[in-house]
């Protein structure tokens, strides 16, 4: 909001400046009204996409005014290119004066608004008024030397010590009066949601470092900031990266795995392209439902619960293509020869048309176009049994097709699904929007050749 009304107030000033520059009389025109609900538009959209919006609570005002300037200087030449060079004017400099006054009114007036709310979060902190639960995982020595550090600490970064949680079992005397022991490592899920736990700090010793990767795991299932204490080597090869002075040093694991802006342009991706795929492709949608309808009774739509981002449920929509009440005597997996798939089904199946329908779970946020498919937990729990690492898939949201898919297709058995698993776990550790082109286009050229499977 506060953006919007900087955006409208750098509108009206820098119109009237664009009149002085380009010698044009004092009027208000068409152009001015449809400035006042364009600019805002394009510059929300830019400040979205470059991730402007998340973590208030941990800006620097200083980054803040030069990702401000940064932005709006990139932001101010697309509006010159959009709007602007069509003046027949003849001279060049008027276009760098243009430019400049665009620039520099965008970037002072919107930070100027940033700053009133930046100044309040920073006073929100600093009288405690605003915080996060924070658990601290890790050894009694290093976590008592870690709650002195940050509550003796000058910068107020908001963390609130909802206590501890052991990694070694040793409940020596070294733990400060203000930390409570909350448990054990294993306890960590009844701890986090006891405590509505926002930021986990994790600080092993050396010697248990070993001990990262399954704290980690335990840790992928929940909406928690997870960071960890450095030492010397962390901070020597570069692993710390911090531009706060003041405060404790410390890495910080990135769950979205892409860049911010990445993940919002992905986000945008998914909404437009659900939106617009539901738009054109609806006269397919009706054709494939009413075929769905005539091809046996029952329910048009198949509704069943998913694991997705997080390890949280949601509802998948599909195309019907069984028989009603296929899974009568419990989960079971079909296969190419399923009696139970209908002959509509198969068809449906073989162009992946049983699938439209997630569009609309896209839309909502709780699938991608691309990403790992989403099974049900009856199935992963079984899967985890044999690889924890399959918990890692939940970093980011399923999807409508996937790395897995593309290579390997519908799986038939838990084992398929443990084969197939390598290739999401890939897509994870490689994720970013040049490969989920690269997915997408070998999708469509499965779908077209009717090769799913």
């Amino acid at each position: 909001m506060g953006d919007a009304v900087a955006a409208i107030l750098s509108w009206v000033i820098f119109y009237f400046v664009r009149k002085d520059i380009i010698r044009e009389e004092f009027v208000v025109g068409n152009r001015f009204y449809i400035g006042i609900v364009l600019f805002p538009l394009t510059w929300l959209l830019v400040y979205y996409l470059v991730g402007s919006y998340n973590a208030l609570y941990h800006k620097s005002r200083l980054i803040e005014f030069l990702n401000t300037a940064i932005y709006s200087f990139f932001g101010s030449i697309c509006i010159l290119f959009l709007f602007l060079l069509y003046d027949k004017t003849g001279d060049y400099n008027i276009y760098y004066k243009e430019f400049i006054s665009l620039w520099v009114i965008q970037t002072v007036v919107t930070f100027f608004i940033r700053l009133l709310f930046l100044n309040s979060a920073k006073s929100q902190l600093t009288k405690g008024s605003v915080f996060f639960n924070t658990l601290i995982i890790g050894s009694s020595n290093n976590a008592a030397n870690l709650y002195h550090s940050i509550i003796n600490n000058k910068e107020k970064t908001g963390y609130r010590i909802a206590g501890f949680a052991n990694t070694n079992g040793n409940h020596s005397s070294a733990l400060p009066d203000g930390i409570i022991n909350l448990g054990q490592v294993d306890d960590v899920a009844s701890i986090i949601a006891a405590n509505k736990v926002e930021e986990v700090i994790i600080a092993v010793e050396k010697k248990e470092r070993h001990q990262l990767e399954k704290i980690l795991q335990q840790l992928s299932d929940y909406e928690v900031n997870i960071k960890l204490t450095a030492d010397t080597v962390d901070i020597i090869s570069g692993s710390v990266k911090t531009n706060n002075v003041l405060g404790v040093p410390l890495i910080e694991l990135q769950s979205g795995l892409m860049p911010q802006w990445q993940q919002n342009i992905k986000r945008l991706l998914d909404i437009v392209a659900g939106i617009g795929s539901i738009i054109i492709l609806s006269p397919l949608f009706i054709y494939t439902a009413i075929r769905v309808k005539l091809s046996s009774t029952g329910s048009l739509l198949y509704l069943q619960e998913r694991i997705g981002y997080k390890g949280r449920p949601f509802t998948m929509i599909k195309f019907r293509s069984m028989i009603p009440n296929a899974e009568k005597n419990g989960p079971e997996l079909s296969s190419d020869n399923d009696p139970r798939i209908t002959a509509w089904g198969k068809t449906m199946r073989k162009w992946r048309l049983d699938e439209l329908p997630q569009l609309w779970n896209i839309i909502k946020g709780e699938m991608s176009l691309v990403g790992p498919r989403p099974e049900r937990k009856f199935y992963i729990d079984q899967i985890v049994l044999q690889h924890p690492e399959y918990k890692y898939l939940f970093k980011v949201k399923p999807g409508l097709s996937s790395w897995g898919m593309v290579k390997f297709g519908y799986a038939e058995s838990v084992e398929e699904m443990i084969e197939r698993m390598p290739y999401d776990l890939m897509y994870i550790e490689n994720v970013s929007l040049a490969l989920d082109f690269k997915i997408m286009l070998h999708t469509i050229r499965i779908i077209l050749s009717g090769k799913g499977k």
